[in-house]
């Protein structure tokens, strides 16, 4: 059959690209080892509650719009979006906050609290942005990777150096505020790369700005709900689903991808594959080992791999209406840079920073009435840096309990009716991350743009790689972006017979 296409893991990044294979005219056919879509984002209930399990975050939602446009699809036919304010509530090691939002004249209403003069330091830093985004976004965040080299245009060189590349994170933030405190609020999305803002390219306050900018929001039902809905437009354009269907190896022959073989040992032969499984477990599990090319034992062992996280899913028996969506504590420790601490590879049993999300106070129906989902992560070290988890898991459980009073959930322990939770390894073996790094790959200098796993598989044609290892990086609009690159290198290798019509309205 020509033009068909196999992808290995019904996850975002999956379905992303199924999306705009199919609306190019390829035939695509997703087999998922799960009994539903989402990968990570695919949620869990415990009784009546139902949580997420992946992204709690949702940025810059023209991103899915023009992903269901690509198809002639509407994205908001598919799923409901509500805009949250604030963005996110950052509470500090010496109980003061602030609340990100893109409520803009607030915002700037809360820095003059912490210092007359931030405001108009915050109106730079935001004015500034507004041309990074346009530099910055399309050319990198938004384009198929290009070899080295070609990141050395000097136009594009010229246009970057304003903006400081070299600084960290810490530096480019530090420069506009002389709060230490707020340079980390702004910088906590270093986190999303599993990186420390002392360590992680200034490159990356872009991702900053377009929360302030665009918002954070949040799809009703949850990203449970986004996955499905997604899987849903998928079907319409054609994608056919396979649930159930664990994969236990790709088909390499001659160099050349020719399909799947299933755990059951039925093969399912295509004109190629693209595996959405986390990278470093499929080239250790998926791939024959005469087709890994140069992705060794050696070569991962020598990667940098982001922290893993607790994680402690809640279903309680009272509402915090008054608290926000997001929140997220800063403890003393996040100052400390020195290497173990800033990639999170010590386990902090005496001030853990952490995050909670809240989400029932804007989507009701994933708890009975009167009641709660709550999320809790706690990043903690991957499984390079091993902990006892049989030993811990009882006392870094009561620990974290008490840390939620710090954000305003006191005697939470004593409303629990449901719960569960998650440690490095069950990250490994409920959801094949390798080493529990639950962000992948970090985005050091070493491992950015093009010096991170490419979509196309060296040595190997008709093999493509699609989610957080690959460019531009993890996290889930990133992913969204890599698809719209996958199906660029798709169509130059197997041009599509014609692209299909696309679908009224």
């Amino acid at each position: 059959m020509s033009n068909k296409i196999l992808i290995v893991g019904a996850g975002p990044g999956g379905m992303a690209t199924a999306i705009r294979l199919t609306a190019a005219g390829y035939h695509v056919e997703m087999y998922e080892a799960a009994d539903r879509v989402g990968g990570r984002m695919r949620g869990l209930s415990v009784g009546p509650y139902a949580f997420d399990t992946g992204p709690t975050i949702l940025q810059v939602p023209q991103v899915y719009e023009d992903l269901f446009a690509t198809a002639g699809l509407r994205f908001s036919d598919y799923v409901t979006l509500t805009r949250l304010d604030p963005n996110t509530r950052i509470r500090f090691w010496d109980d003061t906050k602030v609340d990100l939002t893109s409520n803009i004249p607030a915002f700037k209403a809360q820095l003059a609290q912490f210092d007359p003069s931030l405001p108009e330091a915050f109106e730079r830093w935001y004015v500034e942005h507004l041309r990074k985004d346009v530099i910055g976004y399309g050319p990198y965040l938004g384009s198929p990777v290009r070899p080295p080299l070609d990141y050395l245009r000097p136009n594009e060189v010229l246009a970057a150096l304003p903006f400081r590349p070299w600084e960290t994170l810490y530096q480019h933030f530090a420069r506009f505020f002389n709060d230490e405190r707020l340079v980390y609020a702004l910088g906590y999305q270093a986190k999303y790369l599993g990186m420390h803002p002392t360590a992680c390219s200034s490159v990356f306050s872009l991702v900053t700005f377009l929360e302030f900018h665009y918002g954070i929001w949040h799809p009703q039902g949850g990203f449970r709900a986004l996955a499905q809905g997604m899987a849903r437009a998928a079907e319409d354009l054609g994608v056919v689903f396979h649930l159930n269907r664990p994969v236990e190896q790709i088909i390499v022959e001659k160099g050349q991808a020719r399909g799947i073989i299933l755990a059951d040992g039925e093969r399912v032969m295509a004109d190629a594959v693209v595996v959405n499984a986390d990278f470093g477990h499929a080239v250790q599990h998926l791939l024959p080992e005469h087709a890994r090319g140069p992705y060794s034992d050696r070569w991962l062992a020598r990667k940098e791999f982001s922290c893993s996280t607790f994680m402690l899913y809640l279903g309680v028996d009272r509402r915090w209406e008054d608290l926000p969506h997001h929140q997220l504590y800063l403890s003393q420790n996040i100052r400390r840079s020195d290497p173990l601490w800033a990639k999170s590879a010590v386990l902090d049993e005496d001030d853990p920073s952490f995050y909670v999300c809240n989400p029932t106070i804007v989507d009701p129906a994933n708890a009975p009435a009167g009641h709660s989902t709550l999320f809790v992560l706690v990043p903690i070290p991957n499984l390079r840096y091993p902990i006892d988890w049989a030993a811990k898991r009882e006392s870094y459980r009561a620990r974290i309990l008490r840390q939620m009073a710090k954000l305003g959930y006191e005697d939470v322990e004593k409303h629990i009716v449901a719960e569960h939770h998650y440690t490095a390894e069950t990250w490994r073996d409920e959801h094949h991350t390798h080493l529990g790094a639950v962000f992948n790959l970090i985005h050091s200098w070493s491992q950015l743009g093009p010096l991170r796993p490419h979509i196309r598989h060296p040595g190997t044609r008709g093999l493509y790689w699609i989610g957080g290892a690959v460019h531009p990086g993890s996290g889930l609009m990133t992913i969204m972006e890599a698809a719209r690159s996958a199906v660029h290198f798709i169509g130059e290798d197997i041009p599509a017979p014609q692209r299909r019509p696309l679908v009224a309205g």
